[in-house]
């Protein structure tokens, strides 16, 4: 307060003792000299102490000043009015409870967003005028140019969730679901949801949350695939079984060279339909019992040994061995002696189907000390190596990736008459997942392939040993 305004507020707060003065003055009862000299000792005492006042309030104004701009400050000292003290006091609980509040708030918010940055799906904020206002972490993987303060339009140019999102915006929706394909990579497909949050979310009034559909695409249309794959399978041997059915029926009845001629093809294809139906029936067993880990004992290179024995004669057949070495004394582990045997079985019987004749099907078994990282999540202490090698004409590398699909063929015709299902590998791989180990393919042109599976072995002192070794 400045010095006029002080004597003008003196002079209204004296003022009243003034006139009486004046009164009395002028009803004799005081002389003059002492009237005006009274009223003047009265205004002057009324400046002193409003002086005092009014500084105890210039301080207490500049301590809420600095509250206000700086969210601290040093309440005032020495307040002689009481009324002044508790405005200061008040001001200081007033911007404790506001500081409070504020790392409160600052606290929630740093925790929601590692919250929203730990959550898998990817996140976006936006306003009612589509402009981002926040995302997670997943989001900006997913958007590599995502920025606040943008409009959404600027990363997202879908019309069908952008009309998703209007509908949410204008209130006719609540939330609203749409199917989103990223335009950077057509085989990503996202299922958006799109909602309101509460009014006390302050600018982000909708957030869109992106699910990753693309599994679940290409499961389906493996499915697809495999009804289609599947029913081309076994068209082609009934077409062939129902033709010389009705040849047989017709114009060879009582031929019997035709009858001769026909039964042989007739068996086959009925032993190829045969195997096709076992191997589906295969499969399906083995995926529905995929998730559930076996619980007995079993001994992989007496496996490997017995499969040897089994597939000897058909090795011989084409000039072949099947040359077994192991470096580990315990090749025990957790498994379905069953399974595994079905397991090695298949790829022993390829490597001799497409390998060279004259040349030898190699398998060996030693422990791994550098397996897959895709058995990182499983934890094994100790994994075995089976390696199955052939000497063929090998395998082009953009094939390597397909082989494990059903029904999938490198070649097509040679695959069938060496009596392929196209499912062996299939079922190689799910029997494998469902011991929790992988398998892994390379091969060279021209020279060979070679197929090792990575299984979780019994942790005995000799694996111990070799695995420090």
């Amino acid at each position: 307060m400045g010095f006029r305004q002080l004597i003008l507020t003196a002079l209204a707060v004296a003022f009243p003792a003034g006139v009486v003065f004046v009164v009395l003055a002028a009803m004799e009862q005081l002389g003059w000299g002492t009237a005006i000299l009274s009223a003047t000792a009265a205004w002057l005492g009324a400046a002193a102490i409003l002086r005092i006042y009014f500084g105890d309030l210039r301080r207490v104004a500049r301590y809420a000043t600095d509250l206000r701009d700086r969210y601290k400050g040093t309440p005032p000292q020495h307040i002689s009015f009481a009324a002044a003290s508790e405005l200061s006091s008040l001001y200081t609980q007033i911007a404790t409870a506001f500081r409070d509040r504020i790392a409160l708030l600052e606290a929630q918010t740093s925790t929601d967003a590692e919250i929203l940055d730990h959550l898998p799906n990817p996140v976006v904020m936006v306003n009612r005028h589509r402009v981002v206002t926040g995302f997670n972490r997943a989001a900006k993987g997913l958007f590599h140019n995502l920025e606040t303060g943008r409009d959404l339009t600027r990363f997202i140019r879908d019309p069908i969730l952008l009309d998703a999102f209007d509908d949410v915006a204008s209130a006719r929706e609540t939330m609203k679901h749409a199917e989103f394909v990223l335009a950077a990579d057509a085989h990503r497909h996202f299922d958006v949801l799109t909602a309101r949050l509460p009014a006390a979310a302050g600018d982000r009034n909708f957030v869109l949350t992106f699910s990753d559909l693309t599994e679940l695409r290409k499961l389906e249309q493996m499915r697809a695939d495999f009804a289609t794959d599947a029913g081309h399978e076994l068209r082609t041997p009934l077409s062939v079984l129902l033709g010389f059915i009705e040849t047989l029926e017709g114009p060879a009845k009582d031929d019997p060279d035709a009858l001769n001629q026909f039964l042989p093809v007739m068996r086959d294809q009925a032993q190829r339909m045969q195997h096709l139906i076992e191997d589906l029936l295969s499969l399906a067993r083995i995926e529905l019992n995929e998730h559930t880990p076996p619980s007995e004992d079993c001994d992989v290179g007496k496996i490997i040994g017995k499969v040897a024995k089994s597939l000897a004669l058909k090795a011989e057949s084409k000039g072949m061995n099947i040359r077994v070495t192991s470096t580990l004394d315990d090749t025990e582990m957790v498994g379905e002696e069953k399974e595994l045997t079905q397991v090695f079985v298949n790829l022993v019987e390829n490597a001799i189907k497409y390998g060279h004749a004259n040349t030898d099907v190699e398998v060996s078994i030693s422990l791994a000390k550098n397996p897959p990282g895709a058995l990182a999540r499983f934890r094994h202490d100790r994994i075995m190596a089976v390696a199955i090698r052939d000497h063929s004409d090998g395998i082009a590398r953009e094939h390597l990736p397909r082989l494990t699909e059903r029904f999938y063929r490198v070649d097509t015709a040679r695959s069938r008459a060496v009596g392929g299902t196209g499912l062996g590998l299939a079922i190689v791989k799910h029997l494998v997942q469902r011991h929790r180990g992988t398998m892994q393919i390379e091969s060279e042109q021209g020279v060979g392939s070679v197929f090792t599976v990575y299984l979780p072995a019994k942790t005995g002192d000799n694996v111990r040993k070799l695995h420090s070794a």
